[in-house]
């Protein structure tokens, strides 16, 4: 046995046990520990394991307390005046080794007993950053590597989707996606919502040369306005309350990859300012933090609303616009592309049945009449619904009446216009203003199939305006 070996020592079982109810004692006074559990428990078990077999088991040096807590202290301070001048973790490191370095090559030529006690302070101290580092960047890696995971566990049948469309007007789209998936052109996908420009976008980055990296998703009018930069840019660890730990933002977890910006049309003012900024430096900078980040992101983004238009009433900023509209994409709506609606039906039947484990169901003639004589505001997504809902109510066969019926109800409920246009009344007659109103309403939810906000932006009014009318006449909404 050398000097630097010991008999290997053991904690009996008795020993362990006793002194994890101790600590377990002291954790209970903590409302961060107040309950433990089984993998707790683990997890207690091995680090004390770690902690015994270090310090008993091998020759461990006995430490000074008091005197780490001061040296801790000075490297907090140190740390702390670095961030401060835009320093990051492993620059701060780098630094902190290279001086103990220079102050080593200095006393070679210089020998000086008190500044040699300065170079295992500054080893420790580089030595303690370049850990946090190291944590960091492994940090980093495993979100990425999470975010590859997801998208590899959730496969879209997008060749399946796509190849149900048979219309000449989607034909001159797959051309338009054909010329730029060789290249990092950043694309504007436009069309009305519920068109498929989500699975377009994944069509591009699954087929362009950043196919093996992520495609990370953002629905801009999804999320608060005071949350949407921290999804973005991501923030650093106590940026703002609640924030305990640093986030990578989208441009991150897209690095190498596709960002695919949906609903680009709600993005606030100001947020337009930075999203600018950080498509034109391909930089980012966390929120609470001042270190720029280097980003490699194709975008696509997409909008429902007419972005010239928006720039015109001053709500969308003319240079953001002219950065998206590099490569503009329209996506007909369904209405527009007649060819594509059994095709896609009958996909949707296929898809549902087999997830919902039922048997096939067939699409009826009068089904399809009734399907293509449909306006469709919802566009491929109501049809998705639609079809979805069909599935389940029908025993084999999907008729017109099974398509018109909502759940719950006795007779069928038309998706088209049901109530009969109202006319001007003859001059001998008059027409209540409020008849006249709840028609109007009944024919627009007839019309939008029910749509809230589609009817109340066709009436010309709010949300609020139309659910206190409809209650006032009797309406179901």
């Amino acid at each position: 046995m050398t000097s630097h070996q010991l008999p290997d020592q053991q904690l009996n079982e008795s020993q362990r046990r006793d002194i994890i109810a101790c600590w377990f004692n002291q954790l209970s006074r903590s409302p961060h520990f107040s309950t433990t559990t089984d993998q707790f428990y683990e997890t207690s078990n091995q680090l004390l394991n770690t902690v015994w077999h270090a310090t008993v088991n091998q020759p461990y040096p006995s430490v000074d307390t008091e005197a780490l807590s001061e040296s801790f202290s000075i490297w907090h301070a140190m740390l702390k005046d670095l961030r401060k001048k835009g320093f990051t973790t492993r620059d701060s490191a780098l630094l902190i080794f290279s001086l103990k370095s220079g102050i080593a090559d200095y006393l070679n030529t210089t020998p000086d007993p008190q500044l040699a006690k300065t170079t295992p302070f500054l080893d420790l101290f580089a030595r303690l950053t370049f850990e946090i580092y190291s944590a960091e960047h492994d940090d980093i890696i495993q979100q990425q590597s999470d975010q590859i995971a997801y998208l590899q566990d959730h496969k879209l049948t997008l060749s399946s989707t796509l190849l149900a469309s048979q219309s000449p007007v989607m034909a001159t789209v797959y051309k338009a996606i054909g010329l730029i998936l060789e290249n990092d052109v950043t694309v504007l996908l436009q069309g009305e919502s519920g068109t498929g420009k989500d699975v377009l976008a994944r069509l591009i980055h699954s087929n362009s040369s950043r196919k093996g990296k992520p495609f990370v998703t953002l629905n801009c009018g999804a999320i608060p306005k005071e949350l949407i930069e921290s999804e973005l840019f991501g923030h650093e660890k106590g940026a703002f309350t609640g924030a305990d730990a640093k986030r990578l933002g989208k441009f991150e977890l897209a690095n190498g990859g596709t960002l695919f910006l949906d609903e680009i049309g709600e993005l606030s003012l100001d947020l337009q300012v930075k999203l600018l900024r950080v498509i034109q430096n391909r930089q980012i900078e966390r929120v609470g933090g001042s270190q720029s980040v280097p980003v490699d992101v194709r975008i696509i983004a997409a909008t429902h609303v007419d972005l010239e238009a928006a720039v015109q009433t001053k709500t969308f900023r003319l240079d953001l616009f002219y950065r998206l509209n590099v490569y503009p994409i329209l996506i007909p709506a369904l209405r527009d592309r007649k060819e594509d609606i059994v095709p896609l039906a009958r996909f949707f039947i296929k898809l549902y049945c087999e997830q919902f484990k039922l048997p096939h169901k067939h699409l009826g003639n009068d089904a399809q009449a009734y399907l293509l004589n449909y306006a469709f505001p919802g566009n491929i997504r109501e049809l998705e619904n639609l079809m979805q809902r069909a599935v389940i109510m029908s025993p084999d066969t999907i008729t017109a009446t099974i398509l018109q019926t909502k759940p719950g109800e006795s007779r069928p409920t038309p998706l088209a216009l049901s109530e009969p246009k109202v006319t001007e009344p003859l001059p001998s007659e008059i027409v209540p203003l409020a008849t006249l109103e709840a028609a109007a309403i009944r024919a627009a939810l007839d019309q939008k199939s029910g749509n809230i906000k589609q009817t109340a932006d066709a009436l010309g009014i709010s949300r609020t305006t139309l659910y206190n009318k409809a209650k006032r006449y009797g309406i179901s909404l």
